[in-house]
């Protein structure tokens, strides 16, 4: 039904001055309009808006003259609730169509799962993943050191950054890693031109992550360390190591020069801005008798190659790129170019 909305001046304010400008009673206006008192009770109250077939009634009853008004059409009403609903719900989840907006109706929508995850999963509700809990072993130890390496974790998610050029392989070892560890699948996405991020959402999985030892948010403003569930088992810290080194370090060649006479030689190292963790790697590496320096700039090197050739042979690689890089140098006994 059309609605009569106001412009110039109060719907209330209208219905008295015609009141005692005919002396009428509400009740009479009521009969006028031809609706019942309460209805227009509520007119006079501004609580609803007149109809316009009551609006005209009223002048071809009294002959007033016409205020300046705007007629509504009939979906007016679902209009407006349309949009004090949507007002509403960015008040309270802010503007969905944004980032920010669909984060922040996220986190509402998990903190109403926690609350009552089996109402949720009674309307189809897809909520936080299951997860596997595995026991602490080499091959948690190495995925809390490729996490150390080269991930990032907040609350609901980790993520894991690999050259996109030279580790697709590797990333696809991480994927069977974590689900075999977690029965988690993650997802594999190729961000700018050169980074491949391997990226597990799961709030599970980073509050797990959590109590083993690893912390949300800035890996060099936390200074983290190897948890020392790790460092207190040799096959651990071997298997850590190895994750550490197959993401955060790797295989170099490097030259000198002795009495005009180019050499060119292999080399091993890790690099972190993170002194705690950097420390415990080089730790490691003497545990397990590879000669190596730790300098105060992030990185620590192993430059013996019978020490590498050990390494591999002791502690190894998943990352295929470096297996690969070890090989030619080995092989030729010739550097080959930089990849």
């Amino acid at each position: 039904m059309p609605r009569v909305k106001f412009l110039k001046t109060r719907q209330s304010n209208f219905l008295k001055k015609i009141k005692k400008r005919y002396g009428l009673d509400w009740p009479d206006l009521a009969e006028i309009c031809r609706v019942d008192k309460r209805t227009f009770f509520d007119w006079r109250r501004d609580k609803y808006q007149m109809s316009y077939t009551s609006f005209q009634a009223l002048q071809k009853k009294l002959k007033i003259s016409t205020p300046k008004i705007k007629v509504l059409q009939d979906d007016w009403n679902v209009k407006s609730a349309g949009r004090l609903g949507a007002l509403r719900r960015m008040e309270l989840y802010g503007n969905i169509g944004t980032p920010e907006g669909r984060s922040r109706g996220g986190l509402t929508t998990r903190m109403k799962y926690r609350m009552n995850p089996q109402l949720f999963k009674e309307t189809g509700f897809i909520g936080p993943k299951d997860i596997s809990y595995p026991p602490k072993s080499e091959a948690l130890s190495e995925a809390v050191g490729i996490i150390l390496g080269d991930g990032s974790l907040t609350r609901y998610q980790l993520k894991i950054s690999l050259n996109n050029k030279v580790e697709k392989e590797y990333s696809k070892f991480i994927l069977k890693l974590f689900k075999r560890l977690f029965n988690l699948e993650g997802d594999l996405m190729v961000r700018e031109k050169n980074t491949r991020d391997v990226v597990f959402s799961s709030v599970k999985l980073t509050e797990h992550l959590t109590k083993l030892g690893l912390k949300i948010g800035n890996k060099i403003r936390h200074q983290v360390s190897i948890p020392d569930w790790i460092l207190e088992d040799t096959s651990r810290m071997a298997a850590c190591l190895r994750g550490l080194v197959d993401t955060d370090g790797g295989v170099y060649y490097h030259n000198h020069v002795t009495k005009g006479i180019r050499y060119r030689h292999i080399g091993l190292c890790f690099t972190n801005h993170s002194f705690p963790l950097l420390k415990n790697a080089h730790s490691i590496f003497l545990h397990f008798g590879f000669p190596a320096s730790i300098r105060q700039d992030g990185h620590v090197f192993v430059y013996n190659s019978l020490a590498i050739k050990k390494y591999f042979e002791r502690i190894g690689t998943h990352n295929k790129h470096h297996r690969i890089r070890f090989d030619n140098y080995f092989k030729s006994g010739e550097v080959p170019k930089w990849s």
